[in-house]
C-alpha cells in the first residue's frame, strides 16, 4: 500500500555539518576547485539537501550558521579548515548576498547581510570593532 500526498520527512542535519559543508563549498569555489554548478551538486551529495550555491551563501550569512560557528570549540579544524576560515566564509557570503546585485536588492534578509549593505568587509568589521 502506498501513501500519496505525504512528503518525506525532512532530514535533520546538524547545523555544524551544514555550516562546514557550506563553507567548504564556498571556499572551494573561491579557490577555483568548483564552479557554482559543481558546488551545488557537491552540497547535495554531502548534506543531502536540495541546496544550490545561492542557498549556500544565504545559509552562511544567517543566524543558524553563526550560532553553529560560535558553538564550535576554539582550535576546531576539519577538512583543512579552521574556525576562522568558516567565519571568513560566512562574512564573504553575507557580503555577497548584500551587495552582488547591481540594482541594490539583497539576495536574503539576514541581519549580518543587512549590516554589510553598501559596505566593504573592512568597513563592516571596523564598525563592529567600534561597538565592541
Amino acid at each position: 500500500m502506498t501513501m500519496r500526498g505525504r512528503s518525506p520527512k525532512k532530514l535533520l542535519i546538524p547545523p555544524q555539518l551544514k555550516v562546514v559543508a557550506a563553507a567548504t563549498a564556498l571556499l572551494r569555489t573561491m579557490g577555483g576547485n568548483f564552479d557554482e554548478k559543481s558546488a551545488g551538486k557537491w552540497l547535495r551529495e554531502e548534506v543531502g539537501l536540495q541546496w544550490s550555491f545561492l542557498t549556500c551563501l544565504q545559509y552562511l550569512s544567517g543566524k543558524e550558521a553563526l550560532s553553529a560557528l560560535d558553538a564550535l570549540p576554539d582550535g576546531w579544524a576539519e577538512r583543512g579548515l579552521t574556525k576562522g576560515d568558516l567565519y571568513a566564509a560566512s562574512f564573504l557570503a553575507a557580503h555577497a548576498v548584500a551587495n552582488v546585485r547591481q540594482n541594490g536588492s539583497m539576495l536574503c534578509a539576514s541581519e549580518m547581510a543587512m549590516g554589510m549593505k553598501g559596505k566593504t568587509i573592512e568597513q563592516w568589521l571596523a564598525g563592529r570593532q567600534a561597538v565592541l
